[in-house]
């Protein structure tokens, strides 16, 4: 038998929802679907600050110029990166947002909110801006505070369309109550 294979991955701290094919031929329908972009994904993020929906869209490269991935020229291997960003949640200093995803690059949530000033919480590698101080982040995130809370496809046996959802793990669901409540004194 064939052994299950990850069809797409998530970063390593990022919770939630993936799809695994159990065949070369499902692998191969679900990968055309993701890169046709029609794939649903949504994630969930609390972030620093309070970002405005949005639609951020740029070229990510693998060096921004400091070793580390980033928006830069088309023209220096840049991949086209688009995220809709739609705030869901005011909690204090941070936010709990939504985050869909029409590609799927490499950090890219990450990489736009950063970029945007807006860094996800927990966040030990873009918190940096390029060329700038870093941003301190006191909220004290057990983990990259990013969840993969929706998926849907066209299930490639069927030709159903199918959608999944994941509500945040209990760490993250616990760190916005925290922050929920550390926003709302009594």
């Amino acid at each position: 038998a064939r052994p299950v294979k990850a069809v797409h991955r998530l970063d390593r701290e990022t919770s939630g929802l993936m799809v695994f094919a159990r065949t070369f031929k499902a692998e191969q329908i679900l990968q055309q679907q993701f890169k046709a972009h029609t794939i649903e994904r949504r994630y969930r993020a609390v972030v620093q600050g309070h970002p405005a929906a949005q639609t951020i869209e740029s070229f990510l490269v693998r060096d921004r110029g400091d070793g580390r991935r980033g928006s830069g020229p088309e023209d220096q291997g840049g991949q086209r990166a688009v995220t809709h960003v739609r705030p869901l949640e005011r909690l204090g200093d941070y936010s709990l947002i939504e985050c869909q995803l029409e590609t799927g690059r490499t950090h890219q949530i990450r990489i736009h909110l950063a970029e945007q000033g807006h860094p996800v919480c927990g966040d030990k590698v873009y918190a940096q801006p390029f060329r700038a101080k870093p941003r301190p982040d006191s909220s004290a995130a057990p983990r990259l505070a990013l969840h993969a809370a929706v998926l849907g496809f066209t299930h490639p046996a069927s030709g159903e369309t199918v959608r999944w959802e994941m509500p945040l793990p209990k760490d993250l669901a616990d760190f916005v109550k925290r922050l929920r409540k550390q926003a709302k004194p009594e």
